[in-house]
């Protein structure tokens, strides 16, 4: 089954990656634009500086999109990049994370043998993601 990546998460995650992941770029674009208005170079400056992160930001998103869409070895990582590319999206992805933390256990012994846990670490150090909604604290 071929996944199609959601149109509208892609902008979305563009837009979030243009404010928050390139901030570095971000909020100097925005200040030089707004001393623009009196200094023309500096509207010109901040503008490329702009482009610059919007252009990172379409190429970091089209990576993750192409990394999500593709299938993995992982069966974890194909079972929640499938709900997230369903027509639920992030709500599916909801409830397949509940249903993997539900069945996993709460033992102290079986703490080193959790997959999720790692695959989600995994997620949110390569692809940026967070899931602070669950609990998990990464180092």
């Amino acid at each position: 089954m071929e996944r199609e990546y959601p149109q509208k998460m892609f902008w979305l995650f563009v837009l979030t990656n243009f404010l928050f992941h390139f901030f570095y770029l971000s909020v100097p674009g925005i200040i030089l634009c707004i001393v623009g208005i009196w200094i023309k170079t500096c509207l010109y400056i901040g503008c490329a500086v702009l482009g610059l992160n919007l252009i990172l930001s379409i190429v970091e998103q089209s990576r993750i999109r192409n990394a999500a869409v593709s299938h993995s070895e992982n069966p974890e990582f194909n079972e929640l990049m499938d709900a997230f590319c369903s027509p639920d999206g992030l709500q599916a992805v909801g409830k397949v994370l509940d249903e993997k933390i539900k069945s996993t256990p709460d033992d102290e012994s079986e703490k080193g043998k959790r997959p999720i846990r790692y695959l989600l670490i995994h997620l949110s150090s390569h692809y940026g993601f967070t899931f602070h909604r669950y609990g998990f604290i990464f180092e």
